[in-house]
């Protein structure tokens, strides 16, 4: 009788294994309203199949490939990965019974006293033993399996995230490889105007003592070389702080010869990407699908605490070895077969309270999966308005500058002809200085822009 009533509990718990009571309540759409398209996209129709930010340029591509292999940041999100990796292995554990063995050995002597004079007598006894010890817990209600799904999708929301870095890596050292160019060109400009003012300021000397001019003609002039001369040590600084960024992101505490931006020209201006829809941002963004899969790991999660409520059931083997010899150790032995059944009767409220705290923590996420989009969505936008009217503030520059060459002109004739002061002219001269070099900073701008834009839009850069 008894052992029939263990063979139906062993049979009923296979029956039932593997039967999930739980299961997530996922929710496939988006916990937020996204709009059918963008409000200010007024981009290219032809998709382009390259990224942007690549700009065509095998200078940048080395440098943006040095940095993906040196970066800190990206061999910290790897090894975060192989973590991960590590621990879901772990988990795939627990789908397999468990086998542990012993061994021991022990000698012992008694002694007996024979007589009234203290004679013993001595035996000696040798035990030896050896067990196997066999466990298999069945996860009737999915808790393991719900566990590793977890990890799993923690695991490939982790992977996202690496692209996101990447991304993020090219994209500022795309940047910067932009802004070091620019700041070359401006120095190159600034040493052009600085050469310029001393060729005036000389002329003026000279019209000073030929009486043609008089000091404050001269003094002006200087006044111009100084303001001149003072933003170059900005400039230099500039430069050698984004050559050192650049250095910092590659891995590296200095510029060494692989941290050489040698190109003098800024890239070519660039049309808009094509934008797509907002929808299109949830596949094309690591970010949000990292939010995404973080979002059903915290569902997956709830099932698996409330797995923990219900009781669990266990298959146990063991065999035991035991004799005075060791060569007939293995001839003598106890076989047991067990199954049990145990589950939660007073834990203070311990695990509801665990299933009330994966609660919370899915709804964190799917704020947080929301806010991810929005923020996508918003960046987006935010983008494309500023691409538009950094092209128009560029057009506005150029016009002012063709004017002020032309004002330029006739302040030079008046100021020849005695019709006007030197100070109009060295107005005109130093409104020339300045759009010039800020012409140049407001183009770098605008290709950073369409970079910034490229990276929002999750382009998968250049590896």
């Amino acid at each position: 009788m008894k052992k029939f009533v263990f063979m139906i509990l062993v049979i009923s718990t296979m029956l039932i294994c593997g039967c999930n009571t739980f299961a997530p309540d996922i929710d496939k759409n988006s916990p937020l309203i996204i709009p059918d398209n963008f409000a200010s996209n007024t981009g290219s129709k032809e998709i382009i199949s390259k990224p942007l930010f690549s700009l065509d340029n095998n200078e940048l591509d080395i440098l943006i490939k040095n940095a993906l292999e040196n970066n800190f940041g990206i061999k910290a999100s790897r090894a975060n990965i192989a973590q991960a990796q590590a621990s879901i292995k772990k988990e795939n554990a627990s789908f397999w019974p468990g086998l542990d063995f012993a061994f021991g050995g022990q000698k012992k002597r008694v002694q007996t006293k024979t007589d009234k004079n203290n004679n013993s007598a001595y035996v000696d006894s040798h035990s030896w033993n050896s067990s196997l010890n066999g466990s298999y817990t069945l996860d009737i209600w999915g808790e393991a399996q719900a566990s590793k799904k977890a990890q799993v999708l923690t695991l490939q929301a982790l992977e996202q995230d690496l692209k996101q870095s990447i991304l993020n890596l090219t994209s500022d050292i795309s940047e910067t490889w932009v802004d070091i160019i620019a700041t070359r060109k401006k120095k190159e400009i600034l040493n052009t105007q600085i050469n310029n003012n001393q060729t005036l300021l000389k002329l003026q000397r000279l019209r000073f003592i030929n009486g043609k001019a008089n000091a404050l003609d001269v003094s002006q002039q200087q006044e111009a070389l100084a303001e001149a001369s003072s933003q170059m040590p900005l400039l230099e600084k500039q430069e050698k702080t984004l050559l050192n960024n650049l250095a910092f992101m590659s891995g590296k505490t200095r510029v060494d010869r692989s941290i050489q931006v040698n190109s003098k020209k800024l890239p070519n201006s660039l049309p808009i990407a094509d934008t797509g829809i907002p929808s299109d941002l949830l596949d094309n963004r690591p970010d949000i699908q990292a939010a995404r899969m973080r979002l059903v790991s915290s569902q997956w999660e709830i099932t698996a605490a409330k797995a923990d409520l219900l009781p669990s059931f266990k298959l146990t083997a063991q065999a035991l070895f035991s004799h005075g010899e060791l060569d007939l150790l293995f001839q003598n032995w106890i076989g047991t077969l067990a199954a049990s059944i145990a589950g939660p009767i007073f834990d203070g409220g311990y695990r509801r309270a665990e299933v009330a705290r994966v609660k919370a923590a899915a709804e964190e996420q799917v704020n947080y999966y929301a806010q991810t989009i929005a923020q996508a969505i918003f960046e987006v936008e935010n983008s494309l308005i500023a691409i538009h009217k950094q092209n128009d503030y560029i057009k506005l520059l150029e016009e002012e500058l063709k004017i002020t060459r032309l004002t330029l002109k006739d302040a030079s004739i008046q100021y020849q002809n005695g019709q006007s002061s030197y100070l109009s002219y060295l107005n005109a001269w130093t409104n020339i200085e300045r759009l010039e070099r800020q012409l140049v900073g407001e183009k770098a701008t605008i290709i950073k822009e369409h970079i910034k834009l490229n990276k929002i839009l999750g382009w998968k850069p250049v590896q």
